[in-house]
């Protein structure tokens, strides 16, 4: 007996494993594939837009391709998945076991079937059922296998679904034609429908709490009972026809359908008294003359099933009212092939069902039988019927088929009970799932998140969110705690939503808020400064709100779903929200009432923590405490006694410039009285005068010293100060010492005198010249620097800021410590007598201080020294006039040079005009490619091809390529308002070529057009 020949127990799942695994072997021998010789665009197009992820495999099992749908749910790249990079989205606690699966169907060449979790691209795992089918060569080695895989997230969960929505269903079962029976699985009733009490005749107290066997004597050994006994343990549907007696004497034939789910059994069953005896008529119809096939017509007419019947070639003959009311159509002479366009008969998915494998169809010209196929019937007014029905061969006795027979009943409304009852169990798992994972969740984040995560499950939002009832001054304001289905940068730029009247009620706990259509809602678009939603913002059309309400009454938060269809939401939606949002207040109780006592926990080991360490290092604190106490102390009298050495040296050196004016005065008036007659007193004149130069030179340096000189600060650039340096160090130092310049890029400006910078420079590298008697090298550094406040707590008179370094270092000698700190001393020196005034270090100090600076020595005997000056950076200024280059002459053009400018902005192509002819050049003008390239082909006098970059159709590049494949050697200009580099890293123009960037001058561009005219060559690009 074929599949089809089987009765209904073997049930559509059956069905559909068995033709799975029928495998379709390839005729030919087949390559190693790989990903580019899957060419064909017609499949790849078909497989991306295939609702379910699928993939292509070697023999091997090496995954070498996946559909688009893949790569979308994992968030993946062909690149990371190609061969066996798909175990990066399997629970690693699992994956142990698909792989030994996996192998094993490798090994064998058998499909592989297995349910396990893919983690997607937002992290998510979720249940998919993988089926993998082989594909062997023509010698049966496997060489493919091709890969399905099925999220089943939505499967039926019935046992529980059933007992959420019985109460709910009880109406539409009493209101069904057919009898249904519940039992769980000891086969006890546990409800029986009022139909069933019709056919039994019995009242419900006599049936339900009695098993099968008792309520119904005789049937465990009967048909039916066997039925119903494989069915319970195979856990697959079952359906049989029976003649069936009851204990009160009367009869009927009954179809049972019998169905598993998680309590027992599910039975259907209807009196089909009247098809029997439609069948029998049936089998006599080929027999019967004119008056019996009338008399059949009649009968048939009678029953409230749908009959429809054909001949053998399979034209339909008879359509019974019944089944003309069901499909709004009576047609007669319709063959196979016209069934479905004649009668709108629809697969249950709502595509065309192809007409010859219509059960009808199937029947009359394969002789095949088919039990409960289901489809979709559309009727002319629009509305669709969901179908149920049976159609099987007419034979004669055994002369052969002489037609056949489809019988068809409206299932709506049992098929409905069914979708609520899969939603309902759905719906409870999800709650119960939630409910378990909140019991023993004590993170406030993951509550949340869960929480949000099961609201828009539950009630199909296209996004859902958290707000916490956290209201800011103004009162205006609430925190966006967690979204789910949409990533929060598409909320990041409105800002917290207001009290308003929609989002007011939620957060002051006054009850649930839901909109068919927020747009029509009277409370909506009242709030300034939008009026609505911000622009942007995602559609929402259908919208819910729940509070969420603690235990002690104050409302938490709310949660928030929204739908850009209107009309998404229902009364089940709010109810199974309200019971979500007492679930997550719970759990948001006791995760902030754990979170509270952690932070006590951590808060007290933090207090104790910080008792002991202050405890243990007391001792420590203290004498650091007294040492930064005396280091600031001899801070202190150092800066005392270099003021007072300051103030005592100025005031001699005030006093002795006073007398150095006399002295030097006189000796000028005695030099001109003496004239040239006396040599030897001029001698004596002209000695005594240089040693009064000499002193002054001293008093200078001891009023540098006290912070007294007459200085005339001006802004600085210090790179180019000490380079302009280097001829006077070189000559100064002399040869054996080497001068190293490191200039710091990006330096800061200085206010000083920059003359007194000079000779501080100077007098830091002759001191550090004498500190190599041997030669050596001289290091001169320049830098920006930071001193922060802990640095100026150990340099007293030092302001924290920004400065600009300028250091000096030698590999000489070096100096001890006792040395340093008297080393600015007026007077104060290590060379020999007669080799120093001691006054170059002391001129440096003073000078720094007079420009509210900082000097600091480093220093250790036998590696050498280095000063470092701080000077104050100058803000508001990028340097000095000096620095700016020195304009030269404007080049012209003349009228024999003509310049095609190519420019599609109108402002800017008038001034570059104008421009260019100011600048003597004859200019032909284009808005765009087309233009220029028709002038170029006009005028083969052009010179010059100016064009702008970024242009709309063309850009300028493709115009560059194409003239200069009409003119080889046109020169090219390009200008751009984008930086070079900018134009290089997006792909416009390549390295090297011709650029004026904008906005230019007319100076600017003088002298680039006139660059460009006067190269060799014309190459774009060269």
């Amino acid at each position: 007996m074929s599949t089809t020949d089987k009765p209904f127990s073997a049930g559509s799942d059956e069905f559909g494993r068995n033709f799975w695994r029928t495998a379709a072997p390839a005729k030919v021998a087949l390559p190693d594939l790989t990903a580019s010789s899957i060419a064909d665009i017609d499949f790849r197009l078909l497989a991306d837009n295939v609702p379910t992820p699928c993939w292509i495999a070697n023999g091997d099992g090496y995954i070498v391709w996946y559909n688009r749908r893949w790569h979308d749910y994992c968030g993946s790249t062909p690149e990371a998945m190609e061969g066996w990079g798909w175990q990066s989205v399997h629970d690693p606690a699992l994956l142990p076991v698909v792989l030994d699966r996996w192998n094993a169907s490798i090994a064998t060449g058998e499909p592989f079937e297995m349910t396990f979790p893919l983690k997607g691209g937002d992290g998510v795992f979720r249940p998919f059922l993988t089926r993998v089918q082989p594909v062997p060569d023509a010698t049966g080695k496997v060489v493919r296998w091709f890969g399905v895989n099925t999220e089943i997230l939505d499967l039926i969960a019935a046992e529980t679904a059933f007992r959420a929505e019985r109460d709910r269903s009880r109406g539409v079962l009493d209101g069904m034609t057919e009898g249904f029976v519940l039992m769980d699985p000891d086969f006890r009733i546990l409800d029986i429908n009022a139909e069933g009490l019709r056919l039994d005749r019995r009242g419900r107290q006599e049936i339900v709490g009695k098993t099968h066997w008792e309520a119904w004597a005789g049937t465990e050994e009967a048909e039916q009972g066997k039925m119903y006994k494989a069915a319970m343990a195979s856990r697959e549907p079952s359906a049989l026809e029976v003649h069936h007696l009851w204990e009160d004497g009367h009869s009927a034939w009954v179809d049972i359908r019998a169905y598993p789910h998680p309590e027992g059994l599910a039975i259907f069953y209807r009196d089909i008294t009247a098809r029997k005896v439609a069948d029998q008529a049936l089998r006599r119809a080929g027999e019967m003359a004119a008056k019996e096939a009338a008399e059949r017509a009649a009968i048939l007419g009678q029953l409230t099933e749908g009959v429809i019947v054909t001949d053998a070639a399979g034209q339909i003959i008879f359509v019974n009212d019944a089944a003309a009311r069901l499909h709004g159509v009576t047609q007669l002479d319709v063959a196979p092939d016209d069934y479905t366009d004649t009668y709108h008969l629809l697969t249950e998915t709502g595509a065309p069902y192809p007409p010859r494998e219509l059960p009808l169809a199937r029947a009359v010209l394969d002789g095949e039988s088919t039990v409960d196929a289901r489809w979709r019937i559309e009727r002319p007014d629009g509305t669709q019927v969901r179908a149920i029905g049976s159609a099987k061969p007419i034979s004669n006795d055994g002369q052969g088929a002489i037609g056949a027979v489809l019988t068809v009943r409206d299932d709506t409304e049992r098929a409905d009970v069914e979708d609520r009852l899969r939603e309902a169990s759905q719906r409870l798992e999800i709650l119960n799932r939630t409910g378990a994972s909140l019991a023993g969740e004590l993170d406030l984040e993951r509550v949340v998140q869960m929480v949000t995560d099961a609201g828009v499950e539950l009630t199909g939002a296209q996004f859902g969110a958290f707000f916490y009832n956290t209201i800011n001054e103004a009162g205006e304001a609430y925190m966006l705690f967690t979204l789910s289905g949409a990533e929060r940068s598409a909320f990041e730029g409105f800002g917290m939503p207001r009290a308003t009247a929609i989002f007011q009620p939620t957060f002051q706990g006054e009850g649930v808020i839901r909109s068919d259509d927020i747009l029509l809602d009277p409370r909506y678009g009242h709030s300034a400064p939008h009026h609505g939603m911000p622009k942007g913002h995602m559609p929402v059309r259908s919208y819910l709100a729940v509070p969420v309400i603690s235990r002690a009454g104050a409302v938490i938060g709310g949660l928030f779903f929204g739908h850009a269809q209107p009309g998404r939401f229902n009364e089940r939606h709010e109810g199974l929200m309200i019971g979500i949002a007492a679930q997550a207040a719970i759990a948001m109780d006791n995760a902030a009432l754990y979170q509270a006592a952690q932070r006590d926990l951590s808060e007290r080991r933090r207090a104790e923590e910080e008792l002991r360490h202050l405890n243990e290092t007391l001792e420590q604190r203290v004498a650091e405490e007294v040492a930064e106490r005396n280091q600031a102390e001899e801070a202190l009298r150092q800066s005392q006694k270099m003021e007072a050495v300051g103030q005592l040296t100025g005031g001699i050196a005030h006093d002795f410039n006073n007398m150095l004016a006399v002295v030097i005065g006189s000796l000028d008036l005695l030099g001109r009285r003496i004239g040239s007659e006396d040599a030897r007193a001029r001698r004596y004149v002209d000695a005594a005068a240089d040693g009064a130069r000499r002193a002054a030179l001293l008093t200078q340096r001891l009023l540098a010293f006290s912070r007294q000189q007459p200085l005339k600060p001006e802004p600085v650039n210090l790179n180019k100060l000490v380079a302009g340096m280097s001829d006077l160090l070189h000559h100064s130092l002399g040869g054996e010492a080497r001068v190293e310049t490191v200039l710091a890029a990006g330096l800061w400006p200085t206010h000083v005198d920059p003359n007194q910078l000079e000779n501080v420079v100077l007098n830091l590298a002759l001191n550090a010249r004498d500190a190599m008697p041997g030669g050596g090298r001289i290091t001169i550094e320049t830098g920006n620097a930071h001193l922060d406040g802990r640095y100026v707590k150990s340099h007293l008179g030092v302001p924290a800021g920004q400065y600009v370094l300028v250091a000096v270092s030698d590999t000489g000698s070096g100096m001890p410590p006792e040395v340093i700190a008297k080393a600015f001393d007026p007077f104060f020196t290590t060379k020999d007598v007669g080799k120093g005034t001691g006054l170059g270090l002391s001129q440096v100090y003073g000078f720094v201080k007079q420009s509210g600076g900082h000097v600091k020595i480093y220093s250790e005997p036998g590696e050498g020294t280095t000063v470092k000056v701080y000077l104050p950076r100058l803000l508001g200024h990028d340097g000095d006039a000096s620095d700016q280059d020195e304009s030269s002459p404007i080049p012209y053009g003349d009228q024999q040079e003509v310049v095609l400018l190519v420019e599609d902005e109108p402002a800017v192509r008038q001034f570059s005009t104008e421009a260019l002819e100011e600048l003597g050049y004859r200019v032909l003008a284009a808005d765009g490619a087309l233009a220029a390239l028709r002038l170029l082909d006009a005028h083969p006098e052009i010179a010059l091809l100016f064009t702008d970059v970024v242009m709309p159709d063309v850009n300028g590049r493709e115009l560059a390529d194409e003239a200069r494949r009409r003119r080889p050697h046109l020169k090219v200009l390009f200008t751009t308002g984008y930086t070079r580099n900018a134009v290089v890293h997006n792909g416009v123009l390549d390295p090297g070529v011709e650029l004026l960037g904008k906005p230019f001058t007319i100076e600017e561009l003088a002298a680039k057009v006139r660059e460009v005219l006067d190269m060799r060559g014309g190459e774009v690009g060269e």
